[in-house]
C-alpha cells in the first residue's frame, strides 16, 4: 500500500509543478506587456512634447511676423535627451562652432528645413528631428543648448524686416 501512495504523491507533485510553471509564465507575460504599454505611452509623450514645441514656436514667430516690431525671448519645453536646438540654413558656410551638428544635419536631412533637434534620435521620430519654421530667418547657423528640458532664444523683428530673426 505504501508503494501506491508514493505514486499518487509524485503524480500530485507533478501537476502542482506544472501549474506553478504555467502561473509564472502568465505573470511574466503580464509584466512584459505592462512594460511595453508604459514605454509606448512615454514615447507618445515625447512625440507630443516635440510637436507642441514646434507649434508654440511657430505661433510666436507668426505673432511677431504680423506685428510691426518684436523683441522677445522664446522659452520652449523639450523632452529629456534633447541637448540642443539648432537653427539655420544647411547651405550656409562658416559654421566652425557647430561643425559636428551641421555636418550631421547636412548629411541626413532635407536642405529646405531650418530648425533641428540634436541628437536627432532622441526626438521620438526621425521626422520630428527637423522642422521648417515659416516667416523666420536665421542670420547664421547656431545651436542653443537645452537645460533641464527647456530651451531659450530670441525672436526679433524691426519695422524694416520682412521676416522674424531667430538669434542666440
Amino acid at each position: 500500500m505504501l508503494k501506491g501512495a508514493d505514486k499518487r504523491g509524485k503524480k500530485g507533485q507533478l501537476e502542482l509543478s506544472f501549474t506553478m510553471i504555467f502561473s509564472i509564465i502568465i505573470i511574466i507575460a503580464i509584466i512584459g506587456t505592462a512594460f511595453y504599454v508604459i514605454t509606448y505611452f512615454l514615447n507618445l509623450s515625447r512625440c507630443t512634447d516635440v510637436g507642441l514645441f514646434y507649434s508654440d514656436l511657430q505661433k510666436r514667430v507668426d505673432k511677431a511676423w504680423a506685428s510691426e516690431k518684436a523683441q522677445e525671448t522664446f522659452t520652449g519645453k523639450l523632452p529629456s535627451g534633447i541637448k540642443e536646438v539648432c537653427f539655420g540654413n544647411l547651405n550656409q558656410s562658416n559654421v566652425a562652432e557647430y561643425k559636428e551638428e551641421y555636418e550631421l544635419f547636412r548629411r541626413y536631412f532635407n536642405l529646405n528645413k531650418n530648425t533641428f533637434l540634436f541628437p536627432p534620435a532622441r526626438a521620438c521620430d526621425i521626422n520630428l528631428a527637423y522642422y521648417s519654421l515659416n516667416h523666420a530667418q536665421m542670420p547664421e547657423f547656431f545651436c542653443t543648448p537645452a537645460k533641464d528640458g527647456t530651451v531659450s532664444f530670441k525672436l526679433s523683428k524691426t519695422s524694416f524686416d520682412a521676416l522674424v530673426k531667430v538669434i542666440r
